[in-house]
């Protein structure tokens, strides 16, 4: 007589808890996973610099596995048009057209201007005049800088040749080298003597008093973007836009609708207008390419205006502490430890292919998790501590069976490993 299909289910899931579970409070099962992370720690103390492996180091230091996420985001043009963010295109303008775009913007009443050019040098004297003036005399604007530390370790502006008293700035460089992917800024950067202000916290600021209060609470520490939007210069017919984007010849030429720009934040940056012209992009993770990315995919003003939407949505990413990641990859360790061992003790002509079948579904599957719990609720999980655990988990048993039989002859350590079993 058959067993009933529960019966026959609850026998199947009471046998792969005990495969899990046999071994899981033995003293060994314990060690070894202390081992792996002695391993790890021991490993990443090696001061190798082999030059083979710098491309593959950078690689892994440059990549996420919520780039999934964010790739497919981008794909699918889901998320609505940002409708309080106009970005204004200066092309190549030069500093009188600038002047002229400034102008033409303020007369439209937006509630806030930013602009995001730097001017290193002087150059045509009437034309640094016009503008000069110009910056000077709206005081809705936010000028963009960069900051620096200057030869004492201070915090100083840089990059801008207009700056005065009355120029209200907004730093606009971020914490990762050009190449690589922007995933994270500075709200605000703060020594003893001096705090700045983000061009993001700074327009935010200006804008929205309740959103600026929450930006400036998040301190001088890492914030990760929360990417939900970009632009594309190419967009077909009927594709969704996600910001306005304005020519500013248009704009000069009265051709703008007055509603576009009125009460809203009116960002004025370069956009490049072909894919190959990456004089102002960025790699974010909403390239299309999640590993070896080709050519940045984001201008930097559409970064901004990314942090300026996240904040004022207060649609922030929640990070999960690095102690509780570090829990998270100590207690699958020790679990898939437990279920090796029970393998490597009593099954060994199976525990090659079973332990390899076991790290890939693991890594499928924990991948998936991470990105399931970022996708539903904006919180952060590095699944990266729990995968490298995992893989070493099986090559650790074999240094710690040696141990293990070495302290077993010389000291009488009791081990489970002692015994001849394959």
């Amino acid at each position: 007589m058959k067993k009933p299909l529960h019966k026959h289910i609850g026998h199947r899931l009471k046998r792969t808890h005990v495969h899990f579970t046999k071994y899981l409070y033995e003293r060994d099962t314990i060690f070894a996973t202390v081992w792996v992370f002695l391993f790890i720690v021991v490993l990443g103390a090696i001061p190798l610099n082999l030059g083979f492996m710098n491309p593959i180091k950078l690689g892994l230091k440059d990549f996420d596995f919520n780039d999934i996420y964010y790739s497919e985001h981008a794909k699918k043009q889901s998320t609505p048009l940002d409708n309080r963010i106009v970005i204004i295109n200066i092309g190549y303008a030069d500093r009188e057209g600038i002047a002229m775009m400034i102008e033409k913007t303020a007369s439209l009443e937006p509630k806030v201007m930013g602009l995001d050019a730097l001017f290193d040098a002087p150059k045509d004297p009437a034309q640094d005049s016009l503008l000069r003036a110009t910056l000077a005399k709206h005081k809705n604007l936010v000028s963009a800088v960069k900051y620096v530390l200057d030869s004492s370790g201070k915090l100083a502006l840089s990059r801008n040749y207009f700056k005065n008293e009355s120029l209200q700035p907004g730093y606009v460089n971020f914490p990762v080298e050009d190449h690589q992917t922007i995933r994270y800024f500075f709200p605000v950067k703060k020594d003893k003597d001096t705090t700045l202000l983000s061009f993001s916290a700074a327009l935010v600021k200006n804008y929205d008093t309740v959103a600026f209060k929450k930006i400036l609470k998040k301190g001088d520490h890492k914030v990760h973007i929360n990417y939900t939007r970009n632009y594309n210069a190419q967009h077909a017919p009927g594709e969704k836009l996600q910001y306005h984007i304005i020519n500013g010849e248009t704009l000069l030429m009265d051709e703008v609708d007055t509603s576009y720009i009125k009460g809203k934040i009116a960002l004025l940056a370069y956009i490049s207008t072909s894919p190959y012209d990456i004089e102002d992009k960025k790699f974010t993770p909403m390239n299309a390419r999640i590993a070896g990315k080709t050519f940045p995919d984001m201008d930097g003003i559409v970064v901004h205006a990314n942090i300026i939407s996240m904040a004022l949505d207060s649609n922030y990413i929640k990070k999960v502490p690095l102690w509780v990641n570090l829990l998270i990859a100590v207690l699958l360790c020790w679990l898939h430890m437990s279920f090796f061992i029970r393998y490597y003790l009593e099954d060994h002509i199976w525990f090659h292919l079973v332990a390899k079948i076991m790290q890939v579904a693991s890594a499928i599957f924990f991948v998936w998790l991470g990105v399931f719990v970022f996708d539903k609720y904006r919180i952060k999980l590095d699944m990266k501590w729990s995968l490298v655990v995992i893989v070493l988990a099986v090559d650790v048993i074999y240094f710690y069976e040696a141990w293990a039989v070495w302290m077993h002859k010389k000291y009488k350590f009791k081990t489970i490993f002692h015994q001849k079993h394959h």
